[in-house]
């Protein structure tokens, strides 16, 4: 017998309400609710959504009151400034055997200034997210669009001259791009209501892993062409246009006014155009002019020192840290293509071109790509029907069976790579074993970025910051002897181990799914580690 939620009662959505992540998102008990008749909301298919956050119905210069055309653009912005500042770390990767017989140095020391500049990504995050919480988002992208450029400039250069000018280079990028990893979600926050948000991660997350791939197959054929230098060079020419759309296209999304709790408003069916109801606007909209001031200003309510604590205390929180280890072993995987692509493909017995090594990424771009459809639009479907037999509540956990099957394809991608490598069988074998573990890395790291921000959604900045920072450390600390792992027992023990692991870390998922709201609630009662 179906089970039936019309009666939930008010203590339960009361106790629902105070624990940080749960939110209620379907209005069960119809029209007529005293417990939700004040919230706003829309109607799809007859169900009534809750908007959450709710939007001000006074303010015409709330970010979650903008048509959707902005917001796309707004959206659209962030991705492309996320992708092109996530393609500066691995654009090497088919450049690896150019810098190694131009340095005169090891597989393993060039890689050093790529773990360089991946620790520094993580450790620039703990000033920008302050910087970005006090004085706005707009000033963030473009101060740092433009310290991004300079840096591959810079790189360009160095690639010509000196292995210590490429370093520092690196790891002076590193803390100039570092906000690419945490105002993207800050922004998607800002402009999304809960009910979108899930699929906008997934997509920025596609944003962001593509970089990976994208990024050495486009840039292999111009540094065989013309030379690594120029690899850098362009892509500071396609961040000098993306400066120019954040420019003009780019308003602040942070918002200072208040959002008081209001009347419902009236929708059309699967509409979610919203009707003003009785209400008269009492600000007025700030016009286009306005929205291009570089310099908006600050919110006079954020304490830099005290989000930058409280940054330090997410990652000692329990959940963060198994998010940030989700995250960075997908990341890790898909960082460890990157890292030994000329290793594995450039020597005997494949003897690949640049061009080639950067087609090898070909195959993990379409991972990207079905495990992107699976996380927007697959989850997001079974998470709102849990949500509904669950009384309207959602719950952070109903996102995380997608891990078990993360684990699945990690197992069998894992093996077909480390079977094919050490038979040394036809390229296509280990390319294909690529692919599908990439759709276990996209599913992974989309649930170790969404998980924790569903957890703490009024906190989404600095989680993000202890996720990036921790998701850092992880991979720099891999990336310091990868390499000299991979000469020495070669890719059956390498890539068997890192599947090994990854499936361990995938599967604990189990403990969240029965636990996790148990620890939530445990943490935010003793108000410790950022609950």
């Amino acid at each position: 017998m179906k089970p039936n939620h019309d009666d939930l009662s008010e203590d339960k959505v009361q106790q629902d309400e105070t624990v940080p992540g749960t939110e209620i998102l379907f209005d069960s008990e119809g029209p007529s609710s005293h417990l939700y008749g004040h919230l706003q909301h829309i109607e799809r298919n007859g169900q009534r959504i809750l908007l959450i956050p709710q939007p001000s119905q006074s303010d015409p210069n709330d970010p979650l009151s903008w048509s959707p055309l902005k917001k796309g653009i707004v959206f659209a912005n962030a991705c492309v400034y996320s992708f092109l500042g996530g393609v500066s770390g691995p654009i090497i990767a088919a450049g690896v055997l150019q810098l190694t017989e131009q340095f005169d140095a090891s597989f393993q020391k060039v890689n050093i200034a790529v773990a360089a500049n991946v620790i520094c990504t993580g450790v620039g995050c703990f000033y920008w997210m302050p910087f970005f919480a006090k004085f706005g988002r707009r000033p963030t992208y473009l101060i740092t669009t433009v310290v991004m450029i300079a840096c591959l400039i810079w790189q360009g250069f160095a690639t010509r001259q000196s292995y210590i000018s490429f370093l520092v280079a690196r790891i002076v990028m590193g803390l100039g791009q570092s906000p690419i990893y945490s105002i993207a979600p800050t922004t998607i926050a800002d402009i999304y209501f809960v009910h979108h948000q899930g699929s906008k991660i997934a997509f920025y997350g596609l944003s962001v892993l593509l970089a990976a791939q994208i990024g050495p197959m486009l840039s292999s054929f111009i540094i065989q062409s013309i030379g690594p230098a120029w690899s850098f060079w362009i892509l500071a020419m396609c961040l000098g246009a993306n400066l120019i759309t954040l420019i003009f296209t780019m308003p602040e999304t942070m918002y200072f006014g208040d959002r008081a709790t209001i009347a419902p408003v009236e929708t059309k069916s699967s509409s979610e155009h919203l009707e003003n109801v009785g209400h008269v606007q009492t600000v007025e909209k700030v016009s286009y002019m306005s929205e291009l001031s570089v310099w908006p200003g600050g919110n006079p309510s954020v304490d830099i020192r005290a989000m930058f604590y409280k940054s330090f205390l997410y990652c000692f929180n329990p959940i963060v840290i198994w998010a940030s280890l989700v995250y960075g072993m997908s990341f890790i995987s898909l960082t460890t293509l990157a890292a030994t692509a000329a290793q594995i493909f450039g020597l005997s017995p494949y003897n690949f071109t640049s061009i080639d090594q950067g087609l090898v990424f070909l195959s993990p771009f379409v991972g990207s790509l079905t495990a992107t459809f699976f996380c927007s639009y697959v989850v997001d479907k079974i998470v709102n029907y849990s949500a509904r037999r669950n009384g309207g509540v959602r719950e952070p956990e109903m996102r995380l069976f997608s891990l078990l099957v993360a684990a699945g394809i990690t197992s069998a991608g894992s093996v077909v790579v480390a079977l094919c490598l050490h038979n040394r069988v036809h390229y296509m074998g280990p390319i294909i074993g690529f692919g599908i573990i990439t759709v276990s890395n996209q599913i992974g790291a989309n649930m170790g970025m969404s998980y924790p921000i569903d957890c703490y959604p009024k906190s989404s900045a600095e989680v993000m910051v202890s996720v990036t920072f921790l998701r850092s450390v992880v991979t720099w600390i891999w990336n310091w002897f990868i390499n000299d792992w991979l000469e020495a027992c070669g890719p059956l023990v390498v890539f068997l181990s890192m599947g090994a692991i990854q499936v361990a870390i995938q599967l604990s998922c189990l403990g969240f799914l029965k636990w996790g709201k148990t620890l939530r609630i445990a943490l935010f009662k003793r108000h410790i580690l950022g609950a």
